[in-house]
């Protein structure tokens, strides 16, 4: 079972935004799809392993449709409910590259988890949006220090360079160096923004460096190796492509593959995540 403790928010993706006339109308499309980078993860995991997603939402309507939607997907979901669901609004422009204005409502006030909720978990997998408020930090904590006792490995997204600027230098190198992951993932610019830090993964941590159409480097004890990335025609948006690479990473690492095997695994499932408007 890989669980998945974060964000199930509403994503509004907005095609067309590459100019925008301050004042008037701007004609675009407008797309509503569920989102939320762990909600992401769960999804694209769901049709190769057992999956459950842990969060929180609304105590709205809103919040009982992505949960529902999120099912639909095969994903065991669990979540506190309360408040106000998130949303997202993700600006796509024409190089297919997204901005994006958060609001994360709910999932950001995330409560202490039930145990039970944890059970039979063989992977825990954690982005890093979820340590960007104290109470879902503690949360987050709480829940490592439940697989670290049992020997569950950990994977870190770190999801945003915004974020990890807002944790800053010392929380960041803490949380990881408290977390001590299997595997962190990031992409280029939050992978140079770490050496910009002076925050030093732990020893033993394998680190995963998507870098767009160029190669996905992986570190490990064995050094530095490189998977080459097919070229992908026709790319309408990234959102939550990266999300769909650690899906599709996770998987195979837990039939037991190498990380560079699994790294040629995360490349093929987020492919399918570039075709489409919004995250899988």
């Amino acid at each position: 079972m890989l669980t998945v403790i974060g964000d199930l928010l509403a994503d509004i993706v907005v095609l067309g935004a590459s100019s925008l006339d301050r004042g008037t109308d701007n004609p675009v499309t407008i797309t509503h799809t569920r989102g939320g980078s762990a909600a992401n993860v769960a999804a694209a995991a769901s049709p190769a392993a057992s999956v459950r997603f842990i969060g929180r939402v609304g105590s709205d309507a809103e919040g009982e449709a992505l949960v529902h939607e999120l099912e639909r997907a095969g994903v065991e979901v669990r979540v506190q409910r309360a408040g106000r669901t998130g949303s997202i609004v993700i600006l796509v422009d024409e190089s297919a590259e997204r901005t994006m204005l958060t609001d994360r409502g709910a999932a950001a006030e995330l409560g202490p988890i039930e145990t039970a909720w944890l059970e039979g978990t063989r992977w825990l997998h954690l982005p890093l949006y979820g340590f960007a408020d104290a109470l879902s930090r503690e949360a987050l904590l709480s829940a490592a220090a439940w697989a670290r006792e049992r020997a569950v490995p950990l994977s870190i997204d770190l999801s945003s360079v915004a974020t990890m600027r807002a944790l800053g230098q010392a929380t960041l190198a803490d949380l990881l160096a408290r977390l001590s992951p299997a595997v962190v993932f990031a992409n280029a610019e939050e992978a140079a923004l770490l050496v910009e830090l002076e925050v030093a993964l732990p020893a033993r941590t394998v680190f995963v460096v998507k870098r767009g159409e160029d190669p996905v480097q992986v570190r490990d004890h064995d050094g530095l190796t490189q998977i080459a990335v097919d070229r992908v025609e026709g790319v309408i948006d990234t959102t939550g492509a990266g999300d769909a690479f650690a899906a599709g990473y996770i998987v195979a690492a837990l039939r037991g593959d190498d990380p560079a095997r699994c790294a040629g695994a995360g490349c093929a499932s987020a492919r399918q995540a570039l075709l489409q408007p919004g995250a899988l």
